[in-house]
């Protein structure tokens, strides 16, 4: 075995043996779970607190509309907010002044709190009273049965989106799982990135300030030190990546067994057809490995510069920068994946590897993507070069950091 492939077998298990990995890896899949389903349960359960709300209805027309419900209760008041806490027991949450006709000036309502309102309290109000007003509207125009005329007028439409190949097939279209899939894939390229870069730059770090690196060196290039050592951690990523990726499909597919529903696997079905996932997880597999090469090259070269964390922040900031616009610009893409922002920021190669992981469950031209993968591997391997050039010099220097004319230097020489 080479000893660059030594290097990589020593990254690459020592890391995938070690506990935190493990339970990384199996908890993960648990949390993540956990996050979408227990937001979404506790979305669902509204405020038990009942809140009360004066009612000082001027007209007297208004009031009896608004029924209580279990979170708010309506209590009629003709002084206002502030009289009514003085001569009242009760706790005040808001009070509702109505001071006129709503048909004839909608602005004749206001509600007033000595706190932040909810959006749920407006809603409340607002959904009953428009229901009221509407019916009083429809009858003030004195045609027979024009409510039952209007109610049969509305037309659901639900439209069926079907997407063609180049050889007719039909496959269910989907917007929402694509942009679905397209968001999960752009998060976990971006975690990786982040989360196995930084990996490489604290694991250089330690040999550096352990004085292990200079026994290392002795017998391996720091070039094939380098290599091995990014190479060795974007395997445990992508290792991690592929136990994700079966527990979860596994999980789905499990679940909807069990459900014994032939809808819900018909459904499953179509969405799943609706993309191409051979195709997306080959290009995240591709834009993972140039994505990471490219910043983890970087995160090594900040790594040998430095003795200490503290020291790092000066070179980590401006790259960190980088990684969350590369972020922000794939989720803004996602609802224009063809727009322009989406289309430069998925050629540049730093934020590339990011943004084109929004726009692949949509289609990309392969002009497109094959110039977006040149530019990537073109970039990458300058950079590994020039991380190279640092990293062979920072990796045996001591002492205070360098400043931006001695990195200058290093690659001059």
């Amino acid at each position: 075995m080479s000893k660059i492939g030594i290097v990589i077998q020593r990254e690459y298990l020592t890391r995938v043996k070690k506990k935190s990995f493990i339970i990384l890896t199996i908890l993960m899949p648990i949390l993540f779970t956990g996050m979408i389903f227990g937001t979404g349960f506790l979305s669902t359960i509204s405020d038990k607190e009942e809140k009360v709300i004066v009612v000082a209805d001027e007209t007297g027309e208004y009031f009896p509309v608004l029924k209580n419900t279990d979170q708010y209760h309506f209590i009629e008041g003709k002084t206002g907010f502030a009289d009514f806490r003085k001569n009242s027991n009760e706790p005040i949450y808001a009070t509702l002044s109505i001071t006129g006709d709503l048909l004839k000036n909608p602005d004749a309502i206001t509600l007033i709190s000595d706190k932040q309102l909810v959006g749920s309290a407006e809603n409340t109000i607002t959904s009953q009273l428009n229901e009221y007003l509407s019916d009083k509207k429809i009858d003030s125009y004195q045609i027979p049965n024009l409510k039952e005329i209007i109610k049969d007028s509305k037309v659901n439409l639900k439209i069926k989106a079907i997407k063609t190949n180049e050889t007719g097939k039909e496959t269910p279209n989907s917007a929402q799982f694509a942009s679905g899939i397209g968001i999960v894939f752009t998060f976990l390229i971006y975690l990786f990135i982040l989360a196995y870069g930084a990996m490489v730059m604290q694991g250089v770090m330690e040999e550096k300030t352990n004085r292990i690196v200079e026994v290392i060196v002795s017998s391996v290039k720091p070039f094939d030190l380098m290599m091995g050592k990014l190479i060795g951690i974007g395997l445990v990523g992508l290792t991690q990546f592929g136990i994700w990726a079966l527990v979860f499909l596994g999980a789905g597919f499990s679940g909807v067994t069990l459900s014994g529903s032939a809808d819900l696997f018909q459904m499953m079905k179509g969405l799943f057809a609706s993309v191409n996932m051979v195709e997306i997880c080959s290009y995240f597999i591709l834009f993972f490995i140039g994505g990471y090469l490219m910043y983890a090259s970087i995160f090594a070269a900040i790594g040998a510069m430095v003795s200490s964390q503290e020291d790092t922040q000066q070179y980590i900031q401006p790259i960190t920068i980088l990684i969350i616009f590369a972020f922000i610009a794939g989720t803004s893409s996602m609802k224009n994946p063809d727009g322009p922002l989406a289309f430069w920021t998925s050629l540049i190669p730093f934020t590339s590897p990011i943004v084109m992981m929004v726009r692949v469950p949509f289609g990309v031209p392969w002009w497109q993507m094959l110039l977006s993968i040149a530019l990537l591997f073109i970039t990458v391997i300058l950079i590994v070069k020039l991380a190279a050039k640092i990293y062979r010099v920072g990796i045996l220097m001591y002492g205070k950091k360098p400043s931006y004319g001695e990195i200058v230097k290093w690659l001059k020489y």
